[in-house]
């Protein structure tokens, strides 16, 4: 079910879910469900969307100097460790104010500044959105071989399970919309093609 590239036989997983196996082996990427941003053969980008940061604060992450946002309005999200002194809001495409933005996939954007979170205690941002601090990343093939290792799990993106404000059973719904059901988790057996589902 990937989208395949043009001119090369890339499969690409851009504007999907990267869903962190049961038996995935680096603790940063336990249990995680990631949006990939990017993926090509040049290397991949994605955003954690389900691990909030809860020891940091959103101001100063923003450099927000009226300390106006607070925990209720928007949760910070540990987006992955690359970058981590950089934010970036993953939002619907309802908001068209952002100058400091990647258009994606899905009718999705990536905007990367404070203006969008001014206009959000104004009532005034997009309809949906997920603020986080870093990015996951990976080189050249090096996501493909994670892949074929079993690490992770690809599912079609489901915008009901990537902004739930339930981040605790994010990761078992995705796993659920691919027939992973919770009670099978521990005994599940990964083929060597199951990072290709």
């Amino acid at each position: 079910m990937f989208h395949k590239r043009k001119n090369n036989n890339y499969f690409s997983i851009e504007g999907k879910f990267l869903i962190a196996s049961p038996n995935m082996s680096d603790p940063r990427f336990s249990e995680t469900l990631i949006y990939m941003i990017s993926d090509d053969v040049k290397g991949s980008m994605g955003i954690i969307v389900n691990k909030p940061a809860l020891n940091l604060d959103i101001n100063t992450v923003f450099n927000i100097q009226k300390k106006s946002i607070t925990y209720n309005m928007c949760t910070l999200h540990y987006g992955g460790p690359v970058d981590f002194d950089r934010g970036f809001i993953l939002h619907t495409n309802d908001y068209k104010k952002s100058q400091e933005c990647k258009y994606l996939k899905n009718n999705l954007v990536l905007s990367s500044n404070s203006k969008i979170l001014s206009d959000l205690t104004l009532g005034q941002g997009p309809s949906k959105f997920i603020v986080v601090i870093g990015y996951a990343g990976w080189q050249s093939n090096q996501l493909s071989e994670e892949l074929r290792q079993n690490a992770w799990l690809v599912a079609k993106l489901n915008k009901r399970i990537l902004f739930s404000k339930n981040y605790s059973l994010k990761w078992k719904k995705a796993l659920k919309s691919i027939g992973i059901e919770n009670a099978s988790l521990k005994s599940f057996k990964f083929s060597n093609y199951s990072g290709s589902a």
